[in-house]
């Protein structure tokens, strides 16, 4: 893999798995988001006491302590509650929760809830925590496997990884924790993980070199990833899937530098940057108001909005100023991107600010809660050799709680179907294919998306067609008679270039560059857009499914 602009972390580092290493004396602060609060290795109770069943943490208990004496006890007892009682009812007059903090302090009460724990390990090594249970449990890498392919970038070959399958061991059994875009946390033998980064993922444009071989999180299982009501979807009246730009956490970019780098956070397209409404995840202050960022301290989490526009953001708001869950605060934004709007979300532990955090599971938690559908993850870019087959992996898409997923349909741009969640696909001919999925529910609930596969002939780095933005607005909401507008974005193309709606009619649009056409569907139904275009490397085919409902 070529990793350019690699960047030496000057960070402290996260403590990894090691037979050598001893735990530190005494508890280091900010332990919980470091990862510090584990045992890399059982001590002696010698040396470090019993274990204290409330946290399943090692405590010391070579402190001296005074001999007791129960009337001395009494007094003293009796004397300080009747100075501080009215002291602690003054100070309680003083401040109240916010309802932020109740809901957070009421479910920690409940469900003993703390954030998950991060750790970085090499093969063979071992971590010990309670991870927020009770018990202690014991994590050891076993394998590491990184799939990487073949793909063509800005006139070069690039080895694009895609994902990791990391092997673990929790307490003797054995499981695989995915590690790349669109993977959830897994739950093997009573503890919830989730793959933050691998090393091949590292030493990219965006993300520092890893000393270990992977980055995971992890948390009791019977605890929530985070409580139920956490987060706002960040987009208002969106759906997730409706634009061709979407990059999940250490999806793949390539710059117009010709840099390479995997992507931190989850990037959300849309249309026009005065069109689409964003919002507070959560409750919080404003830390910064150009970059956008929101911190919570009683949540311990920092989300910071990227390629915001500041014609397009609220002036009343800036640093210092509190903001509420599902406030909007602006419109998305084009910096950088002029021709793909788009937001780019990531978070980061503010007891750690230099290391971003996996919100991928926050974020698809957010929208299940919010629009109680599921979401179909095919993929975003998949890349091959012409003659090469792939396999298409549906299984990661996920259903709100209490429905599950028992229908997965496949539609390929030769016309042919599958009702698997996993298909293997040969692509015998250079170009742009959209692959469509749709998932329903046992409660009749349905989503739709589509993975882009680029292929490339075997002897020329040509570029692929490509689009990197079809979306159209409004997302939810439209009706038919109601005009919609429909963005196209295409790359690598420059000749016989249309766009059909889905409904019978369809346009020649301009070889190069983007635009935005208005059209009106007459009845209710699902459409599906589709961007066509020819280039050097080929035809491309590109689609998005547009929901209109009832007129009003």
């Amino acid at each position: 893999m070529n990793r350019i602009n690699a960047k030496v972390s000057n960070r402290t580092p996260l403590v990894s798995g090691t037979n050598s290493i001893k735990r530190p004396p005494r508890p280091i602060p900010n332990q919980l988001a470091t990862g510090l609060a584990g045992s890399l290795e059982p001590a002696s109770e010698a040396s470090v006491g019993k274990s204290s069943p409330q946290s399943g943490r090692e405590v010391r208990q070579d402190v001296m302590m005074p001999a007791f004496d129960r009337r001395h006890f009494v007094k003293y007892a009796s004397t300080l509650a009747a100075t501080l009682l009215p002291v602690g009812a003054l100070l309680q007059g003083c401040r109240k929760s916010s309802p932020e903090e109740s809901v957070v302090k009421n479910t920690r009460r409940s469900l003993r809830w703390k954030k998950p724990t991060l750790f970085a390990l090499n093969k063979g090594q071992r971590f010990s925590d309670a991870f927020g249970g009770h018990a202690k449990r014991t994590v050891t890498i076993l394998d590491c496997q990184e799939f990487s392919e073949r793909g063509v970038w800005q006139q070069g070959w690039r080895d694009v990884y895609y994902k990791a399958l990391i092997t673990v061991d929790v307490d003797g059994v054995q499981g695989v924790v995915g590690c790349g875009p669109f993977y959830m946390p897994v739950v093997i033998n009573g503890l919830r993980l989730c793959g933050e980064v691998t090393r091949a993922f590292s030493g990219s444009f965006q993300i520092e070199p890893m000393d270990q071989d992977v980055l995971l999180s992890a948390q009791d299982a019977e605890l929530p990833w985070y409580p139920s009501g956490t987060f706002a979807f960040p987009i208002q009246d969106y759906r997730w899937g409706s634009c061709n730009f979407l990059n999940a956490w250490l999806g793949f970019h390539d710059t117009a530098q010709e840099q390479m780098y995997y992507h931190y956070g989850v990037d959300f397209g849309g249309m026009a940057p005065d069109k689409m409404p964003l919002v507070a995840m959560f409750d919080g202050k404003v830390t910064d108001g150009r970059g956008f960022r929101i911190r919570s301290d009683v949540l311990g989490l920092e989300i910071r909005y990227g390629h915001m526009v500041k014609e397009f953001m609220r002036q009343d708001i800036g640093a210092g100023s509190a903001i509420q869950k599902n406030e909007t605060f602006g419109f998305l934004g084009n910096v950088g991107a002029k021709k793909s709007p788009h937001v780019h979300i990531d978070m980061l532990y503010t007891s750690d600010p230099s290391r971003n955090v996996n919100c991928f599971p926050m974020i698809v938690q957010a929208h299940l809660e919010q629009y109680d559908e599921p979401l179909a993850f095919p993929g975003h870019k998949r890349h091959c050799l012409e003659g090469g087959t792939l396999e298409l992996d549906g299984s990661l898409s996920v259903a709100p709680e209490g429905q599950t997923i028992v229908s997965y349909q496949w539609e390929f741009s030769d016309g042919t179907t599958a009702n698997t969640p996993k298909v293997q696909r040969q692509y015998d001919k250079k170009g742009g294919y959209s692959e469509q999925l749709t998932v329903i529910t046992d409660t009749g609930k349905r989503a739709t998306s589509y993975v882009m596969v680029l292929v490339y002939p075997e002897k020329d780095a040509v570029d692929a067609p490509y689009v990197p933005s079809l979306s159209h607005h409004p997302v939810r909401g439209l009706r038919a008679g109601q005009p919609v507008a429909i963005r196209y974005f295409g790359d690598n193309v420059d000749r016989n270039m249309s766009l059909d709606f889905g409904d019978g009619s369809s346009v020649t649009v301009p070889s190069r560059g983007s635009d935005t056409l208005t059209h009106v569907y007459k009845t209710p139904g699902v459409y599906t857009v589709t961007y066509r275009g020819e280039g050097p490397g080929g035809i491309g085919t590109y689609k998005r499914q547009i929901v209109v409902g009832e007129a009003s």
